[in-house]
């Protein structure tokens, strides 16, 4: 069976990175990642992937400078970006939609969660 789509995830927590991914590939998707944002800026350009989860909270470059970067460039700027975190507040939430962030999953998270925003943004 071929894969549904190819999801990008960025993370520094190999943990996260290894729960995300095997949510992921059971529902039949290809899974690449990245540790940090500016690794996360090359391998979307790269990869072209359908959609992107991306950490907010990392070293150098956060999640919210990288969905930013992502949005300038023509080569990544259509791509769905999901902020992973583990700070919900409506602040956040608002900097986030800054950044041009095309929703929320809230850490840590449930299965559903991941689910949901793919079928929202995605469509599979």
């Amino acid at each position: 069976m071929e894969p549904k789509a190819k999801i990008l995830v960025v993370d520094d927590h190999k943990t996260v990175v290894k729960l995300m991914e095997a949510v992921l590939k059971l529902k039949g998707f290809e899974v690449v990642h990245a540790e940090n944002g500016e690794q996360g800026l090359d391998v979307a350009r790269r990869e072209r992937p359908a959609l992107i989860f991306l950490d907010v909270m990392m070293p150098g470059m956060d999640g919210f400078q990288t969905c930013q970067a992502l949005k300038a460039d023509p080569l990544t700027a259509q791509i769905p970006v999901v902020f992973l975190t583990a700070r919900g507040q409506e602040q956040d939430m608002a900097l986030g939609r800054q950044a041009g962030g095309d929703g929320f999953v809230k850490k840590p998270f449930q299965t559903l969660d991941i689910h949901r925003s793919i079928e929202a943004l995605v469509g599979t």
